[in-house]
């Protein structure tokens, strides 16, 4: 099993805040602190100290840091669909009877520019890597500023032009502390039903027990997988001190998930382009999935930005 080497991990900072990032371990970012007053603060689960130093398997990833999902995010059932006459089948993720989060955040990246508080970062797929006939690129720019962070993914289709267009699907796979779980607020338009393998199924509306357009808490005991449609793409999290992290994304970013798995010290709320499963139930005729089709030689961006809060920064 391949393992993944945090080393070097890039550093960003800029007035107070530090980013540590790793294009050699998928492309993530590692960790994000504020510092006030000689306190520091994790705006993201941090990646551990044993991780730093020994690494971790590609497909055993710490529930830590923020990484991108490409060129789908979540679960392809069984790993198989098929896309304009071909018949594709994938890699299926251990333990799992599906593909899971697609290639880019267990392959090492490239460093491609770097300075005091930004990074660009390039993915190189090629044609038949992991049972995916396209090939392409995807670049990662990350920017810190106070109190903000910017990540965009952008994807160029380098395949052979008799290939059919690429379906493609992205987002951006953050931790948060499961601190910030006090206060959730988004709005969406759908909630997709999904199995126990947590493979989305079909579309309804959003009843009452899922309806986050007023902030409320998830209990420490809940055990939530939710697929939501037609989000805002505008949510906030917060603690029960009022530090606040908005999280807001580009149009293309249509769909959300919403992960907190009961008694663990993290959640996750993911911005992603299409639901779990999109390549199967777009060609099963359902409409808003998300999915995106990329010509050759076109090009395709998402991008996401959290801003943070940090009441004990606020003066008096």
């Amino acid at each position: 099993m391949k393992t993944l080497h945090l080393a070097p991990e890039i550093v960003l900072s800029k007035d107070g805040w530090r980013l540590t990032l790793s294009p050699s371990a998928g492309g993530r970012v590692t960790s994000l602190s504020s510092s006030h007053d000689g306190k520091a603060m994790d705006w993201i689960v941090p990646m551990a100290e044993q991780c730093r130093q020994d690494g971790f398997p590609a497909t055993v990833w710490p529930k830590a840091g923020i990484y991108p999902l490409l060129p789908f995010s979540n679960r392809i059932r069984a790993g198989k669909f098929s896309w304009e006459g071909l018949q594709l089948a994938l890699p299926l993720h251990p333990g799992e009877h599906h593909a899971m989060h697609g290639f880019g955040h267990t392959a090492e990246w490239k460093l491609l520019d770097c300075d005091d508080s930004s990074a660009e970062m390039l993915y190189s797929h090629h044609a038949g890597e992991h049972g995916w006939p396209w090939a392409f690129e995807a670049r990662q720019k990350i920017v810190l500023d106070a109190g903000a962070l910017s990540m965009k993914l952008e994807f160029r289709n380098l395949s052979d032009d008799a290939l059919p267009p690429m379906p493609l699907g992205a987002g951006f796979h953050p931790y948060f502390p499961r601190r910030f779980a006090q206060h959730v607020a988004f709005d969406a338009l759908q909630l997709w039903h999904a199995d126990a393998e947590h493979v989305a199924t079909g579309v309804d509306e959003i009843t009452a027990q899922h309806d986050y357009r007023s902030a409320r808490a998830i209990a420490a005991d809940d055990e939530l997988t939710h697929y939501y449609g037609g989000w805002q793409r505008q949510a906030s999290v917060a603690d029960k001190q009022g530090n606040r992290i908005d999280i807001s994304a580009s149009p293309s970013v249509s769909h959300l998930v919403l992960h907190a798995p009961a008694m663990r010290d993290y959640f996750c709320i993911e911005p992603v382009t299409h639901v779990a499963d999109a390549f199967n139930l777009a060609q099963a005729g359902l409409s808003n999935t998300g999915l995106q089709c990329l010509a050759h030689g076109h090009t395709f961006s998402c991008d996401v930005r959290l801003d943070f809060f940090d009441v004990t920064a606020i003066p008096e």
